[in-house]
């Protein structure tokens, strides 16, 4: 993979980092301001704040891959298929700069689950 491309890599999944990291803080302060509401709205607040979490959780496990993907661009295994060893299509890394299986692979673990 070419410097330029790598890059740009580098550069969305800091943004798409960013970005979640905010969303994260700002789900938290919703969880917050629910548990200091009046006691009318408790049961519509417990099923927001369960929806509010899950959202979380989704958030936190998008957030791990981000950090896996910016920890191997900088150890030098970025775009290499975990399960081969050979380069992840670069439209594959566009689409999903957190992959670490090429379609192929990805298709292969997919399919024995």
């Amino acid at each position: 993979m070419d410097e330029k491309t790598l890059n740009e890599l580098r550069d969305r999944l800091l943004y798409l980092k960013r970005e979640i990291q905010q969303r994260i803080k700002d789900n938290n302060d919703r969880v917050r301001s629910l548990e200091s509401g009046d006691e009318g709205d408790f049961s519509n607040s417990i099923s927001y704040k369960d929806l509010t979490y899950n959202l979380i959780e989704k958030d936190r496990v998008q957030l791990i891959e981000i950090e896996e993907a910016l920890y191997r661009i900088e150890n030098n295994t970025y775009g290499i298929c975990e399960r081969c060893k050979e380069s992840i299509e670069i439209e594959r890394l566009k689409a999903k700069p957190t992959a670490k299986y090429c379609a192929k692979c990805k298709h292969i673990i997919e399919s024995h689950r």
